[in-house]
Formats: C-alpha cells, structure tokens, sequence
C-alpha cells in the first residue's frame, strides 16, 4: 500500500504525460481521442479547484466577521460581490447583459485603478530606494517608471514618443525574454516529472 501510495501518482502522471505527447506528435485517431479525454478530465479537475478556491474565499471572509471592526466592511463587500457574481453567472450567463454590465462598470475600472496605483508605488518605492542605495539600476528603474508615467499625460509629445518607444521595445523584449524563461521551466519541471524525477505527491 505504502509503495503504492509513493510510485502510484508518479506512474500515472508519467503515463497520462507519454499519452498526451504521443496523441500531439502522433496524431493517429485512438491517441487523438485518448488526449482528448484527458484534456477534459484535466478541465474538469481545474473546474472543481476553482470552485473549492471561491468557497474557501467564502468561508475565509465569513471567518472574519467575528472581527467586524477590523474586517467587517471588507470582508461583507467581498462576500457579497462574491455571490452576487455567482448568481448573474448562473442566471445568465458570462455573456448576459447584467454580467457585462458589472464586467465593464466594475472590474475593468477596478483593474484600471490598481494598475495605476501600482505604477505610482513602484516610482515611489524606486525614488525611496535611489535615496537609500542609489545605484546604477535604481536610478534606471525609476528614471523609466517617470518615464513611462509623464508620458501618458499629453503635454509634451517628445516623451510621450518615448515613452511609447519603451513600452514597444525594451519593455516588450524584457516581456518575451520573461514568457520564455517561464516556458523553459515548465518545460523542464514537466520532463523531471515525466521521467521520475520529481514526485510532488508522494511521501520520501
């Protein structure tokens, strides 16, 4: 039982993983289908995690009441919105009228406003750490983030070039270069696992 437990999980991983390989390279019917099945049963799996993460969201918020005066109001906001999503989901679907009223009244203001939030504590935390240690890179970070916030602001056209420039090069390469690193390692992660080398939910 114990051996099973340790080597059972990393069998099946690796076989579900030659299978899935196999039905891309060799796109012969059976393997088709079998990947496909497998593909499903994975979304199925990824469903039923998202579902357990907003119920755990549900139960961490009601948890807090018992502190109304420090998470109450956050906590009853989040609850609310929560299930009130839920439902409209539910009633009407992602495309319904109210859903894309509260997807573009709502959550895309809400991104907008964090985003610029976040720009503005980077220059701030970029102008603190250039006072503390102002070293080459420091100054660099902050002198683009300046950059890249001044440039929005249609007064002077000259920045707002360059600051586009910016954003289409070097913050893009940057960008790539970060999509490929992270392919890379899962790529490696995928093949230590797909060979045995890693076997995340067994017991040494």
């Amino acid at each position: 039982m114990k051996l099973l437990k340790r080597w059972g999980v990393t069998f099946f991983g690796i076989l579900t993983a030659v299978l899935i390989l196999l039905g891309i390279l060799m796109p012969v019917t059976p393997l088709k289908e079998i990947r496909l099945i497998l593909l499903q049963w994975a979304m199925v799996i990824a469903i039923f995690a998202f579902f357990l993460a907003f119920l755990h969201l549900i139960r961490v918020n009601l948890a807090r009441l018992k502190q109304f005066k420090k998470y109450g109001v956050p906590g009853l906001l989040t609850v609310f919105s929560a299930l009130l999503t839920l439902i409209l989901v539910f009633i009407q679907g992602p495309q319904g009228t109210y859903s894309q009223l509260l997807l573009n009244a709502v959550l895309i203001p809400g991104e907008a406003a964090l985003m610029g939030l976040t720009a503005v504590t980077l220059l701030l935390a970029g102008i603190r750490i250039a006072r503390v240690r102002p070293a080459h890179e420091v100054i660099l970070f902050t002198g683009v983030a300046a950059l890249m916030l001044v440039g929005m602001i249609p007064i002077l056209p000259v920045l707002g070039t360059l600051a586009s420039w910016v954003q289409k090069v070097p913050a893009m390469a940057g960008l790539r270069g970060l999509v490929l690193g992270v392919a890379l390692g899962t790529l490696l992660a995928g093949l230590r696992f797909l060979f045995g080398f890693d076997r995340p939910q067994s017991e040494e």
